[in-house]
């Protein structure tokens, strides 16, 4: 009787102590049950090459651009163009008035003419000496001096005919017939986009992977659908005073409908690091202390989120480099992060889409 009493008592006690063990484990996941389940899409962290650039912002420029201008005083006597209008080289855009310099050129026509008969009258008397070496020398001059006031003048009256100086498209016109120019005046902008130039800088740290003939991608604020590619043609040797490299590219304009003066993200390839970790850029999650990510882990049979700082390196095609923080093969939460914080619960989702955060598509 008192050995079967004791017996008891032994069981009684192993199954108390077993029963103790066991019982901060069945909180822990009677806690899990009653804590709700956030839902959250994951990704796995990738090991792959990724492309790496220097990025810039540059501005467009047409290789032969110019803002035509009066060069001599003058009141406009003819207009010979309209606002974006195509010209060629050469073609007369604006007259001023120049009649007091045409009849100044007919005038001066005439003295040449007669400058020029006397020199003639004078060489044939100076070898009978019927006339001085020094009557010679002064109707040299004299033939000379009336042919540079003419040239003079000609030159003159060509100021007052302005005319295109490379083939383009103007821009708006900023004259008037009968408007008064001073020297500088602006007329109007002349262009050609058929030939452009992007300027942009980097940082200095480029000037070694930096060489003519390199490729430059654009993107142009005005066509973000659109991927353009220029090559460098130079590379100031000089930095500027921030230390920034002065890179220019050229490209052809083409029938792209490219303008002066337009903005492009600009950038260059740089050599590559081999593969490197990556994620979905929506997995980063910016905060006052650095990059942040939450890892998905899972503890005691239960998969809970792990919040880890991260440094990461260059974006491309939607997904980041990791540098540091993450390991490869783990899965990180890329969409329901606002709801998380240290070991919230996670209850997973099949997909990462809107219909997947409103409950939908989702594993068991």
């Amino acid at each position: 009787m008192k050995t079967s009493l004791a017996l008891a008592v032994a069981v009684l006690g192993t199954a108390s102590l077993a029963a103790w063990s066991l019982w901060p484990v069945q909180a822990k996941e009677a806690e899990a049950d009653m804590q709700p389940r956030v839902k959250v899409a994951l990704s796995q962290v990738e090991r792959q090459e990724m492309p790496r650039y220097y990025n810039s912002i540059g501005t467009l420029e047409a290789v032969s651009q110019v803002q035509v201008t009066a060069e001599v005083p003058g009141r406009v006597a003819a207009l010979h163009f309209d606002s974006g209008q195509r010209v060629e080289a050469g073609q007369l855009l604006i007259s001023l008035n120049d009649a007091p310099e045409k009849a100044q050129r007919r005038r001066l026509e005439a003295v040449l003419r007669n400058a020029e008969q006397r020199l003639q009258r004078i060489s044939k008397l100076a070898p009978g000496g019927a006339a001085s070496r020094e009557q010679l020398d002064q109707a040299r001059a004299d033939r000379d001096a009336a042919r540079g006031e003419l040239e003079q003048v000609n030159a003159l009256i060509a100021q007052k005919n302005i005319r295109a100086p490379f083939s383009g498209e103007l821009g708006l016109r900023q004259v008037h017939l009968g408007q008064y120019l001073n020297p500088g005046d602006s007329i109007a902008n002349l262009s050609d986009n058929s030939h452009l130039r992007v300027n942009f800088s980097l940082d200095e740290q480029a000037r070694t992977e930096l060489e003519l003939g390199q490729v430059v991608e654009l993107r142009f604020h005005a066509r973000p659908d659109q991927l353009f590619e220029a090559s460098i043609n130079a590379i100031d040797p000089i930095l500027d005073d921030a230390r920034m490299i002065r890179v220019q590219a050229s490209l052809d304009g083409g029938d792209n409908h490219l303008a002066a003066g337009m903005f492009a993200d600009a950038r260059v390839r740089r050599p590559s690091r081999g593969k490197t970790l990556s994620v979905p850029q929506t997995a980063v999650v910016a905060t006052a202390y650095g990059d942040m990510a939450f890892v998905a882990r899972e503890e005691d049979g239960v998969l809970r989120a792990k919040r880890v700082l991260v440094r990461t390196g260059e974006a491309w095609n939607e997904r980041v480099e990791v540098l540091k923080g993450l390991q490869a093969n783990e899965r990180v939460v890329v969409s329901g992060q606002i709801k998380l914080s240290d070991d919230t619960p996670l209850q997973v989702l099949s997909r990462n889409s809107l219909d997947d955060a409103t409950g939908q598509s989702e594993q068991p």
